[in-house]
Formats: structure tokens, sequence, C-alpha cells
């Protein structure tokens, strides 16, 4: 059996301290010119984001003398909502109206667990199908039947179109057990995407 020298192994092991001394230095080094890297990082990004804030406090003001100037001046910061002509409420059951081919109803209500908002935690599921079926028939007889059914679940701020009238999901609610969507105004002018559509 050989041996190894024992000069021979405690030089090994002391070369192996060494690199290892060796690795830990580099990594440190390294560690701190990922440090600096992302100071400097800050430090540039800092001019924009003052000169962001300095048009935003200029553009404030400009808007404050010319409200002073002028007292019949429209409000400002105010969100824009689609316009309605009207506000259609729906209970599970109910039928909504228009659709040629198709019947659409409101199947049910559901509530989500976990949502991140109150406006996703409750969804509706809207049931279509075809007024008349699709029948397929061998030899006078009927061998299926196909009503083409389809479900699709609505949230708050949804659309879709059924006709020529195009919907906005305006609220959804398990207590009322109930979905709520406004006919919007200008259905030509939507460019929002349809969550489906019927005529």
């Amino acid at each position: 059996m050989a041996r190894a020298d024992p000069a021979v192994r405690g030089r090994s092991v002391l070369g192996t301290a060494i690199q290892l001394v060796f690795l830990l230095l580099l990594l440190a080094i390294l560690a701190g010119v990922v440090l600096v890297l992302i100071q400097v990082v800050s430090f540039t990004r800092a001019p924009s984001d003052l000169a962001g804030r300095t048009t935003q406090m200029l553009t404030s003001a400009e808007q404050a003398v010319q409200n002073v100037a002028d007292p019949n001046h429209p409000p400002s910061a105010l969100a824009y909502d689609t316009e309605f002509t009207a506000l259609d409420a729906w209970h599970v059951g109910d039928s909504l109206p228009g659709g040629t081919r198709y019947i659409l109803t409101v199947k049910n209500i559901q509530h989500r667990d976990g949502a991140s908002s109150p406006d996703t935690a409750e969804y509706a599921t809207i049931h279509a199908e075809l007024r008349q079926p699709n029948v397929t028939r061998l030899l006078g007889q009927v061998v299926r039947s196909d009503s083409d059914a389809h479900d699709y679940v609505v949230y708050k701020g949804e659309m879709f179109r059924i006709g020529r009238a195009v919907y906005r999901v305006n609220w959804v609610s398990q207590d009322e057990n109930a979905v709520a969507a406004g006919v919007v105004r200008n259905p030509d002018g939507v460019t929002q995407a349809l969550k489906f559509q019927y005529d």
C-alpha cells in the first residue's frame, strides 16, 4: 500500500486553502463591482426623475394660472369613462336582449377566492346556444342535434356585442345574483377587445 508523503500532503492542503481564499477574494471583488454599478445606474437615473418632476410641477402651475384666468374652465384630473345609453341588469336565468340566431342567458354568478381586487372577485357566466339547433338527418331520422352551446366568463369592465349593441359590464354581484351592463352609446368607436359577439 502506497502512502502519501506527509510533506506533499501538507503542501496540497495548503494549496487548496490558498485557492479557496483567492476564490473568496475574487467573489468579494465581484460583489463590490456589482454594488458600484448599481449605485452608478441610480445616480444617472436621478436627473431624469428630477426633470420629469420639474416638468410636471411647471405644467401644474401653468394649469393653475389658466384656471384663475378662465372661470369656466373644464375640470381637471377627471377619468372619462365609456358613455352609456342604458344600464341593464339581468339575474341568473334571465335572457340577454338581441341575438337573431342565438339565445344568451345568465347561467350563474361565481366568486373567486384570492382575487387581487374586488373588481375581479366576482364574475358572471353567460351561456349561448342556437335558438334552433343544427340537426343532422339520415334517411329522415335525426341522428345528431347540435345547439352549438358556449359558456363565456365576464368580469367587470369587459365588453361584448349582441346584434348592433355593445355592452360593457358595469358590475357583477353574487349577493344580488345578477350582472349589469351598460349599452355603449357609440358602438363603432369601441377599441377594446370584445369578450364575445353574436348577431
